[in-house]
């Protein structure tokens, strides 16, 4: 369109197709496990790929970490010992016990800074290092001495993991199966944003000696026999956004820019038709 003589001409157009291309998003970037896959989308039913069952490592325990611990002893016989010890494990019938973050965490015994937690009647005892199961063993060990019939039910109270960044709920994410694997954890936060980058997803992990750091593409679908590909309680997880979130936040500032100069163009216009008059 000819703009009036003298008038300001602004390229508008030229402008907007400019940002629209900067800001295009390959769509086969926005497919999780994706890389590589080129039948993926040619609808043959078939399998795409296979891989091994990769099992999760057992969760050792550390210091500060959370226990759910449950002693049910009995002085009677066997067969109301084992009644009494089914019983107490139906979910139907939980003495009351409350569950929740917050109920968790009342109810359960902080592993201190040596990795010990003191109990009734044996006063301490070492857990760090051990697995929930491990610790099993060693207090029904420990209870045996004080009671005829003793079995302990250890839980890990601190099943939860933290999502931060790209995701369409950031924050923690209680679980509670020991296989949960990183895409079930991003999709309790909600799944992936529109801006979340597949292929840079970072993972802070503890460790006996620290913290590891990882650096994991989930585009990529050998990403699914990695240790990383089942999370552990206290993982934390950041999904970096892709470039074009940025041109994203860039548009949005040049299309408040292109209003205020449209208005003082228009404004520029009526002026100079004014004075032409």
């Amino acid at each position: 369109m000819q703009s009036r003589e003298g008038a300001i001409h602004i390229p508008y157009g030229l402008l907007a197709v400019l940002l629209l291309m900067t800001s295009c998003v390959n769509h086969r970037e926005l497919i999780t496990l994706n890389a590589g896959e080129e039948n993926l989308e040619s609808g043959k039913n078939q399998a795409i790929r296979k891989t091994d069952r990769v099992s999760p490592t057992e969760y050792v325990i550390h210091p500060k970490d959370l226990l759910i611990i449950h002693i049910n002893t009995f002085e009677g016989n066997t067969s109301e010992f084992l009644q009494r010890a089914f019983s107490s494990n139906d979910l139907n019938n939980n003495g009351g016990r409350q569950f929740g973050p917050e109920a968790l965490y009342y109810n359960s015994y902080q592993v201190d800074g040596q990795g010990f937690i003191y109990l009734p009647l044996i006063e301490r005892i070492n857990v760090s290092g051990k697995t929930p199961v491990g610790v099993k063993t060693a207090l029904d060990s420990a209870y045996a001495k004080h009671f005829r019939f003793v079995s302990a039910n250890v839980k890990l109270a601190n099943m939860r993991v933290t999502v931060l960044g790209e995701v369409e709920n950031p924050g923690l994410v209680y679980f509670y199966n020991d296989e949960t694997t990183l895409l079930e954890a991003i999709s309790m936060a909600g799944d992936f944003s529109d801006f979340g980058n597949r292929k840079k997803v970072k993972l802070i992990r503890r460790t006996e000696s620290g913290s590891t750091t990882a650096m994991l593409d989930l585009y990529n679908s050998d990403f699914i026999g990695t240790e990383y590909f089942y999370v552990k309680p206290n993982d934390i997880i950041y999904v970096e956004p892709i470039k074009a979130k940025a041109f994203d936040v860039g548009a949005e500032s040049v299309g408040i820019v292109l209003s205020v100069v449209s208005t003082l163009a228009l404004l520029a216009n009526i002026f100079i038709d004014l004075k032409r008059e």
